[in-house]
């Protein structure tokens, strides 16, 4: 993707939106951050990220249990800013050596030099958590007349944003209930300096797992049902894979000792409330349901719930919630997947990487089989981003003696281990990947009732 920097916090002196088309940039809040030795800069693109989050997070999720925390996404990207001038000095350090060891042959300068640049590297910019970005799509309101293709550089003085070039959409006027109104709606938005956010996607790549999820994703109310969310989504999946290859791979190899062969995304999962959440009505849920099938997101037969945020309730799952997995295909197109094109395949490898595709499909053709071990694993890697990733017995008693409870001893948790270890075979089983379209059924339910039957009947048989 061909980019250049500008700046997108100037005055702007007009806005090119109109009913016809809207021309975008992206700005990747991950890739804004610079690298830093101890990761306690506040860089500008930060206050980017704050509008965001006052003004499209806070009004789209004023539960303020239904978001995260904005201080927790700093911290984040700070640690990421951390780790990556670590592996940039490892990168020079390699590179040093590689040159040094060619050049001079003697084995005691070579050996000399290897201890040297071994002892320069700091070992303590890698953190076990998920890593994330935010993408934000921003109204490019100075490119009127341009063509939508050229790169766009601008003089900048408060901040500097990376940005693609400009992409025209044609927006359909019948494309849904909220489509924009007027030119004048759309510049009503701009505020001084600020730059007009058309909407933003949160994404977390769970290292552990090697697993990606997409978190949120958000517009503008007038700028929904234009077909914007697909050219966000793909921005996502792309920055996603960014942190995959970025922090998956120091990760598999410095702690998992996993081969460089080792596949870093297997999975990209999305969850979304059922009707009995209640934040909307039954219809709305449906209406953001097919929105979701059709950015090419399934359902996954998987008892899920929200794990916990914090570590105040470990039995503080959010339960109104299903998960699915992006696999953009339906029961016409599955049985040629393996065929598809490299960017449909390389965010569905539990899928392309199975070894008899033939039986990776239904007979019916109405799923895909998923091994039940990827959103198992998924699950507990994110209660160990909340209850910490230690789990031997001196780490556990240090947790109990600062009130931090053991996530194992979750009632969820008790029911997906128990899902993946017995019901399906010690986890070599599968879960079936619904090709149909919504409404989505929860299947919790069920296998929480088929769960309290099992202890009842160990019970009796003790």
């Amino acid at each position: 993707m061909s980019s250049s920097r500008a700046s997108l916090l100037s005055t702007r002196s007009s806005s090119n939106f109109s009913k016809g088309s809207v021309d975008f940039d992206f700005v990747s809040i991950e890739e804004e951050c610079p690298s830093s030795d101890d990761g306690k800069e506040k860089p500008p693109c930060f206050s980017l990220l704050q509008q965001f989050y006052d003004e499209l997070m806070i009004p789209t999720f004023p539960i303020e249990e239904e978001r995260d925390d904005i201080d927790d996404w700093f911290e984040c990207f700070r640690l990421q800013m951390k780790q990556r001038h670590q592996l940039h000095e490892q990168k020079q350090q390699e590179d040093i050596k590689q040159a040094l060891t060619e050049v001079i042959q003697e084995e005691g300068i070579a050996e000399a030099v290897q201890k040297l640049s071994n002892a320069t590297i700091a070992d303590d910019g890698e953190f076990d958590g998920p890593a994330m970005d935010v993408v934000l799509m921003i109204l490019d309101e100075c490119s009127d007349g341009d063509d939508p293709n050229n790169e766009v550089t601008t003089a900048n003085t408060t901040g500097r944003f990376l940005r693609r070039g400009s992409s025209r959409i044609r927006m359909s006027m019948y494309g849904g209930l909220y489509a924009p109104k007027s030119d004048q709606n759309a510049k009503s938005f701009s505020d001084g300096n600020k730059p007009v956010i058309i909407g933003g996607a949160a994404v977390e790549y769970y290292k552990k797992s090697r697993v990606g999820l997409l978190s949120y994703v958000v517009l503008r109310d007038e700028f929904r049902g234009c077909g914007l969310a697909r050219y966000l989504h793909e921005e996502a999946l792309s920055r996603l894979e960014n942190l995959a290859n970025v922090y998956g791979a120091s990760f598999q190899k410095e702690r998992n000792r996993q081969p460089e062969s080792t596949t870093l995304l297997q999975a990209v999962f999305a969850e979304t409330n059922t009707a009995e959440a209640g934040d909307v009505s039954p219809e709305q849920i449906l209406l953001r349901h097919n929105s979701l099938y059709n950015l090419g997101y399934r359902l996954v037969s998987f008892p899920y719930a929200q794990p916990p945020l914090t570590t105040e309730d470990v039995d503080g799952s959010f339960d109104e919630v299903v998960l699915l997995t992006y696999f953009p295909f339906d029961e016409n197109t599955v049985r040629t997947a393996h065929n598809a094109g490299e960017y449909s395949m390389r965010y569905c490898q539990w899928f392309s990487q199975q070894e008899d595709l033939s039986d990776a499909v239904t007979e019916s053709r109405s799923s895909a089989q998923m091994n039940v071990n990827i959103p198992f694993l998924y699950v507990e890697d994110f209660y160990q981003s909340v209850f910490g990733y230690d789990t031997d017995d001196d780490s556990e008693a240090k947790k109990v003696e600062d009130g931090i409870p053991d996530y194992r001893t979750a009632k969820y948790y008790k029911l997906v281990h128990w899902f993946t270890r017995h019901r399906k075979g010690n986890g070599s089983g599968s879960v079936n990947v619904s090709l149909d379209r919504p409404p989505w059924n929860d299947c919790k339910e069920i296998l929480g009732n088929e769960y309290d039957e099992s202890l009842a009947l160990e019970g009796t048989e003790d």
